[in-house]
């Protein structure tokens, strides 16, 4: 969180679920519910969440001392672990890059991508 603060970042892209196959691939990083969680110094607060088949849309605030950053959190769902998405995924995937898009233009920057 501290980069995404420092950093200006205000998309963060997940391309994997946290447990695949009973392992363990990603920390859940972020909060469970609406309820805030100090990471060191820094509050994360989860303002909403969307989950579809393929993928979930999170909103999130960060504060850190009296700094108040928005930031959105797409994680798409489907990638198969060590593997490639099938060609029935392709609007899938389409529909998640396009949202991801959309957002992008508004944002302020860099974007965030990660796998693991």
């Amino acid at each position: 969180w501290k980069m995404v603060l420092q950093q200006k970042s205000q998309i963060i892209v997940m391309l994997t679920q946290c447990n695949e196959k009973r392992r363990v691939k990603c920390d859940h990083y972020w909060p469970f519910t609406e309820e805030p969680i100090a990471y060191g110094d820094i509050t994360v607060e989860m303002i909403s969440e969307e989950e579809q088949d393929d993928w979930a849309c999170r909103h999130f605030r960060i504060n850190y001392a009296d700094e108040m950053q928005a930031v959105m959190h797409f994680n798409y769902t489907a990638w198969p672990d060590h593997g490639v998405p099938t060609a029935n995924a392709a609007e899938s995937i389409l529909q998640f890059v396009h949202m991801v898009r959309q957002q992008a233009t508004k944002s302020k920057g860099p974007m965030i991508i990660h796998c693991r």
